[in-house]
């Protein structure tokens, strides 16, 4: 695991800075403290920080090929790599390390930009060609490792985050309008844009060639949807499982400490019930818990840990929020509203002191229709078959009750569920997942909004192959909130402690097969994860198979209304943040107002505006 970075000048006869390049990649040391290297050739200069994982004492970077026409700076493990190596080696290359990136640089020279198509893994990568001074970057199928880039004018850049972009002189840090809307809408901002207009995201599943100072992105890999060939039920479920555990075999690969994070959910608990089956020696596992009741799910992994004689390690955490919450909001870079940073932060904080290696449950919601939103189907449904006074009785009722503080609020759920009853399925989706509504961002505003010239989730819907709502929404939240919201989480808070996050439910081979199965295998009534469940029957205790779901989460919105008021008040009502001139203070009063009140649970809303003025003041630094 490593943070990669690169320059690249239009002008051949103009060399790169190696200062420069030395010092973009210094903003990133966390990502890979432990070595350092660059290449610079004339007008390309490619830089790495590396976390050693894999080959620990030749595995440094960048590397080049036999003949050192190609070099190439790497982020991530590519899993298949001893597979690749013997095919590499069956065709004539010689390898001068043990390393998974030089098997990458090995496949460019016989596939070209299709080198990516035998990768199973997370990554990002940079490959130089001096035969044509050309320049690949390309980033995994699912986003699980991240890769920005800007164009100057003069220099086009790269780095695995927006930091180490911002030291170059060139780069503007005027802030992208829609960009800012679109954080306010759905708590990040979606790729390709950034809260910068001149730095772009590189997609999820796509390339980006550099040539004679030009360049363009493609993808190479879309998820299909399409429905596999009938099978029974229980050879499905039995396949999932082997599938599932031979990804996890892949991901144990290590020559440092390896454990796995546990919150005592199905996910994550499977992955560990399946490590332990692979493992010689107890699996080490790292759980964090909160003195909050509801929010304390300690009590779940430790079911876990004794039934497969785990290595344990556990905390109870009442952390300074407002000061943890300030200095993680340096990690994103921009305006990133996720609460769950936090836990995430320490739960790999934690996992940091034992392992650099740990593996996570990520992904299988999105696989499998995990979440309660998903409930809307077929809940909505039935909601249509009511009689209409009954249902507006009901829409009347739940209007006027007070929602509280709590974690899965009655009053809340079923406000928003009767809120979007009129709604076609991705407007509701969309509803559920929203921030900020427009006619709600419009009385946030002094200005007007932006126009609303692109819509990620409506286009992901209406661009999927599935041919049911469930899979399409699945599709929708595979390719937004998983890549741009959970896995930048991920990735920012485990390279934060600089702790190696790995994630087996988004194997590539794993997604393609869960996307083809029927949606009736997902969500199975009002049962989410029918077929995980199914699979992990034989494996888990059932107390843990019958669990709701529950996030991974801190809680956020009894600390806005008591110990953060102050906090709250200071970050968005400050003469500081109102002179900013975006929002009305009339609008932000009303919104603390009727949060302290309990009236409604607005803990999303206001941590994102919070977020938002804490990257105003940290942004200039």
């Amino acid at each position: 695991m490593c943070g990669i970075a690169g320059i690249l000048n239009e002008n051949p006869d103009r060399p790169v800075s190696g200062e420069l390049l030395a010092a973009m990649c210094r903003t990133i040391s966390h990502r890979g403290p432990d070595d350092e290297g660059f290449f610079v050739q004339g007008n390309i200069g490619l830089g790495m920080r590396r976390l050693s994982v894999i080959d620990l004492h030749t595995g440094k970077q960048p590397q080049k090929n036999e003949d050192g026409t190609c070099h190439i700076v790497f982020n991530g493990e590519i899993y298949n790599y001893p597979e690749l190596r013997k095919t590499c080696e069956a065709k004539g290359h010689h390898f001068a390390t043990h390393s998974d990136t030089e098997t990458i640089l090995h496949l460019f020279e016989d596939m070209g930009a299709d080198c990516v198509q035998p990768l199973n893994g997370m990554f990002a990568f940079a490959i130089h060609n001096a035969q044509d001074n050309s320049v690949l970057l390309a980033r995994d199928r699912l986003g699980i490792k991240p890769l920005y880039y800007a164009s100057t004018g003069n220099s086009f850049v790269f780095a695995s985050e927006i930091k180490a972009l911002l030291v170059h002189p060139d780069i503007s840090r005027d802030i992208d309008p829609i960009a800012l809307d679109q954080y306010l809408t759905y708590k990040y901002i979606p790729a390709p844009r950034t809260i910068f207009k001149q730095i772009r995201k590189l997609p999820p599943g796509h390339l980006l060639t550099w040539k004679d100072g030009r360049f363009r992105t493609a993808p190479y890999w879309k998820l299909s949807f399409q429905p596999a060939q009938h099978r029974p039920e229980q050879e499905i479920s039995e396949d999932l499982l082997e599938r599932l555990k031979k990804s996890v075999q892949l991901q144990m690969i290590s020559d440092v400490p390896l454990g796995a994070l546990l919150s005592g959910g199905i996910d994550s608990s499977l992955i560990v019930a399946l490590m332990s089956q692979l493992s010689d020696r107890p699996v080490k596992t790292f759980s964090i818990g909160f003195e909050e009741r509801s929010y304390n799910e300690l009590q779940h992994a430790r079911t876990i840990a004794k039934k497969f004689n785990t290595e344990h390690h556990e905390q109870i955490v009442r952390p300074d929020v407002a000061d943890l919450f300030e200095r993680l909001v340096t990690h994103f870079d921009e305006p990133f509203a996720d609460s769950s940073a936090i836990p995430t932060y320490l739960v790999s904080r934690h996992a940091r002191e034992h392992v650099t290696v740990a593996l996570s449950g990520t992904g299988a919601d999105e696989l499998f229709a995990g979440y309660e939103r998903y409930w809307a189907i077929p809940l909505y449904r039935a909601y249509g078959h009511l009689p209409g006074p009954l249902r507006s009785a009901l829409h009347t009722t739940f209007r006027h009750l007070p929602a509280g503080h709590k974690k899965r609020g009655l009053v809340t759920r079923a406000q928003k569920f009767l809120d979007t009853a009129s709604a076609n399925p991705i407007e509701r989706h969309q509803q559920v997942l929203t921030l900020f509504s427009r006619t709600e961002r419009e009385a946030l505003y002094t200005g007007a909004v932006p126009d609303e010239l692109d819509d990620p989730l409506t286009e992901r819907f209406h661009a999927s192959d599935a041919d049911s709502d469930l899979n399409r929404l699945l599709d929708v939240d595979t390719g937004t909130l998983l890549a741009e919201d959970y896995l930048t989480k991920d990735d920012r808070m485990s390279m934060a402690a600089s702790l190696e996050l790995r994630v087996p439910f988004l194997d590539h081979t794993l997604v393609e097969f869960a996307a083809s199965l029927p949606p009736g295998l997902k969500l199975r009534g009002l049962t989410t994860k029918y077929i995980l469940k199914k699979s992990a029957s034989d494996l888990l205790p059932k107390n843990i198979l019958r669990r709701p779901k529950h996030g991974f989460e801190i809680p956020v919105a009894s600390w806005l209304a008591n110990e953060l008021r102050g906090h709250v008040q200071d970050l968005i009502l400050s003469p500081q943040a109102l002179s900013r001139g975006l929002f009305t203070s009339k609008s932000l009063e009303t919104l603390v107002q009727t949060h302290s009140s309990g009236h409604s649970n607005l803990s999303r809303q206001l941590w994102a505006l919070m977020a938002l003025e804490l990257w105003f003041r940290t942004s200039s630094t």
